[in-house]
């Protein structure tokens, strides 16, 4: 019989709570045509996957089957997201060439966002480095 505790009880209870809450926007996705980004659902899967088998390492049995049910529903939300993206927009493509395209969109974007949060970080230590010449100076 497997053993629980607590902490296993406990991580359980959240992990199904973020899985029903996920099920509305699942039922949008499916239903409605809803579009999420594709592949943030799909690496949050990913890494919902790996906690599942952080979960396991530990014992935690019931743990990783909740985290895997949650990861499971992004893994959804991804797929129903790209293959919604291909029905509307591009419904002569693949899905694999849909999500190869969505793939490099998405690392162009995540490209920006870091380059910009490193320019404005570099910027930001020349300011601070160059507010603090003019102190060196008067006192030398």
């Amino acid at each position: 019989m497997i053993e629980t505790t607590w902490q296993d009880l406990t991580i359980t209870g959240i992990t199904i709570l973020f899985a029903v809450m996920l099920l509305p926007q699942l039922r949008d996705v499916v239903s409605r045509g809803a579009v999420l980004n594709c592949f943030s659902a799909f690496f949050t899967s990913m890494l919902g996957y790996i906690m599942a088998l952080v979960f396991a390492t530990l014992g935690l049995w019931i743990s990783m089957a909740g985290q895997a049910l949650v990861a499971s529903v992004w893994l959804l939300l991804a797929y129903f997201s790209l293959s919604n993206v291909r029905t509307h927009m591009y419904p002569d493509e693949t899905l694999a060439s849909v999500a190869l395209d969505y793939f490099a969109v998405w690392i162009r974007g995540v490209a920006f966002i870091v380059s910009g949060s490193v320019t404005g970080v570099i910027s930001r230590l020349r300011r601070r480095s160059s507010e603090r010449s003019p102190d060196r100076l008067r006192k030398g």
